[in-house]
C-alpha cells in the first residue's frame, strides 16, 4: 500500500476488477484506455516526482477511507442484492 498502480482498461473480468478497484479508490485517473496510453501513464506518472510523492503521501488514507474498506455497506448492499435476487425469484415462482 502506497503505491499507486496504473491500470488498463479491459475486456475480461479481471481487467474489470482492477478498474472497479480503482474506482472505489477514487483513482480513476489511474485507469488507461488501452495500451498506449497505459504505456504513457505510467510515464508520466513515474516522471512527475513531486505528484507521486503527493500521492503516495495520503494514498494509504484515501484507500483506507474508500468503499473498498466500508465493510457495513457492503454487507448492506450485498443484503439488497440478495433480497432482491430473492423477490425475484419468489415472482417467477408464484
Amino acid at each position: 500500500m502506497g503505491v499507486p498502480v496504473v491500470t488498463l482498461r479491459g475486456d475480461r473480468f479481471i481487467a474489470h476488477q482492477g478498474e472497479s478497484l480503482m474506482h472505489a479508490a477514487g483513482l480513476g485517473e489511474m485507469i488507461a484506455a488501452d495500451k498506449d496510453a497505459y504505456v504513457q501513464l505510467a510515464l508520466n506518472t513515474a516522471a512527475d516526482r513531486r505528484a507521486l510523492a503527493k500521492m503516495r503521501t495520503g494514498l494509504r488514507a484515501r484507500v483506507a477511507d474508500s468503499p473498498l474498506f466500508d465493510a457495513a455497506c457492503y454487507a448492506r448492499n450485498l443484503e439488497a442484492a440478495w433480497r432482491g435476487m430473492w423477490a425475484d425469484w419468489c415472482a417467477r415462482h408464484d
